[in-house]
């Protein structure tokens, strides 16, 4: 078969979708960590945590990086080299009850993933167009939130015998790995030149990457988008403990669900933003402020609930469209380099989310999960209206110019 027609070969795009699974894995062992305190002699509770969070300073660090290693050895070789990493890196704890050792492998987990990380993405955008596009981007957030429910679910059978066992689950690095060695031609992501969904040849990462205003702007707004979304897995044990509506455990089923919910999200987005067109993204503001003024003012764990799936389907349609969006107006060849500086900034909202929510919650109320909420909600009314206002003025002078 001729090399213009394997990026629609479904095992071509099966393997291009399959790094995906690893983006939100790093976490999932956070329910092991009661077992966890004890082991650490002489570390502190918040130490243990950062065993947690510590694989998103790897991811930030080498996203940075992955653009001179994708240069120095190739594409598919980085991804490989990646998940290699990321396998080894990821298991080491099964074996070890050394912090020091614990923590640097974690670090290295977090180096692994985020040396292919932005290639999930650009990939997409570099091999695919149009509704195509769309679906793939879809099916991309779809596969990320399917690699987190199922570390999440194997994590809740693996903590059964013992906090070391729930580190295997990274062993998942290794059929992913034997896809991407065996289904990808290492020419489409070496040689300077791959191929798009039309079937032409079209040159790739050659020359200068560069950044320019629109990518920026994007980046400034996903980072708003997780900073403010995150409030929901944050502080939503916090907020059903204070209102004594639930137990932790009914929170951790909960959180589970809603990411399960992401799946299908992410599957239809494809057709959703066929239909809805450039008011995709503002549907996805919507059902994110509905979400969080359901989950602030419901009075029991059904309706609470109910907001967190809501949110979680504004979620499924922002992130999506704000990367459909990147491969758009990004500069040519530079999608790689665009989608680095997206993740970067996805983290940077990550880790301000809980300063964000404070200082804000602070200013107008009393911090604490409530307010989180409220601040939340309000956030993506704001960037509702504002998305609203933009596409109906750029409409406007469009016509305006027509006339």
């Amino acid at each position: 078969m001729q090399e213009e027609n394997i990026v629609h070969r479904p095992l071509f795009k099966l393997s291009i979708l399959s790094i995906s699974l690893m983006t939100m894995i790093a976490p999932a062992i956070s329910s092991a960590l009661p077992l966890m305190y004890g082991s650490f002699k002489g570390e502190t509770e918040t130490a243990v945590e950062t065993l947690v969070t510590v694989p998103n300073f790897g991811i930030i660090v080498f996203l940075f990086l992955s653009t001179f290693v994708i240069k120095l050895i190739g594409g598919k070789n980085t991804v490989i080299f990646g998940l290699l990493l990321a396998l080894v890196a990821g298991i080491i704890p099964v074996f070890s009850n050394d912090y020091a050792l614990v923590f640097v492998s974690r670090f290295l987990l977090g180096s692994g993933i985020g040396l292919f990380n932005s290639m999930c993405v650009s990939l997409i955008a570099r091999f695919y167009k149009g509704d195509e596009l769309s679906t793939m981007m879809g099916f991309q957030g779809a596969t990320g939130s399917l690699g987190g429910a199922l570390g999440a679910f194997l994590v809740s059978w693996l903590v059964t015998l013992g906090w070391h066992q729930t580190f295997l689950i990274y062993l998942i690095a290794l059929p992913i790995m034997a896809l991407f060695i065996f289904c990808i031609p290492r020419q489409l992501l070496n040689e300077g030149k791959s191929v798009s969904s039309s079937g032409k040849q079209v040159s790739s990462n050659s020359g200068k990457q560069t950044i320019n205003l629109p990518v920026w702007g994007l980046s400034v707004l996903i980072f708003l988008v997780f900073a403010f979304f995150l409030a929901s897995q944050l502080q939503l044990p916090a907020l059903v403990t204070a209102k004594r509506i639930g137990s932790l455990s009914q929170v951790s089923v909960l959180n589970g669900i809603t990411t399960l919910f992401g799946i299908p999200i992410g599957a239809v987005y494809g057709k959703v933003s066929k239909f809805l067109k450039n008011l995709t993204l503002s549907a996805g503001f919507l059902f994110a402020a509905l979400g969080f003024s359901l989950i602030a003012f419901g009075s029991d764990l059904l309706i609470v609930g109910l907001g967190a799936i809501v949110s979680g389907v504004g979620f499924g349609l922002m992130v999506p469209s704000i990367y459909v969006w990147m491969a758009k107006v990004a500069p040519k060849n530079s999608e790689n380099l665009a989608s680095t500086v997206l993740l970067v900034t996805t983290n940077i909202g990550v880790f301000a989310c809980p300063t964000i929510l404070n200082f804000l919650g602070g200013l107008f109320w009393t911090a604490g999960a409530q307010s989180s909420m409220l601040v939340a909600m309000i956030a993506f009314i704001v960037m509702f209206v504002i998305s609203i206002f933009s596409i109906f003025s750029f409409k406007t002078r469009n016509k305006k110019e027509i006339v």
